[in-house]
């Protein structure tokens, strides 16, 4: 028997093999809601990196990433 699962951001998908025979499912994962930055975190980041705008997408890109993962 042979299992494999691959997911996506909107499919979850598994298939099973046995005696020869695949059998597989499909399906769509619910929505997740964006967990958005608020503005006392804005207000800190660009506080923080004003100097190094650079700096500054990296840290909110990486803070939205964290949230929302």
């Amino acid at each position: 028997m042979t299992i494999k699962i691959s997911f996506s951001d909107k499919i979850a998908r598994v298939a099973v093999e046995v005696n020869g025979t695949i059998e597989s499912l499909i399906t769509e994962l619910p929505p997740r809601k964006w967990i958005d930055l608020d503005i006392k975190e804005v207000d800190l980041l660009i506080e923080k990196y004003k100097e190094q705008p650079y700096v500054l997408y990296v840290e909110i890109r990486n803070l939205l990433k964290k949230k929302n993962t």
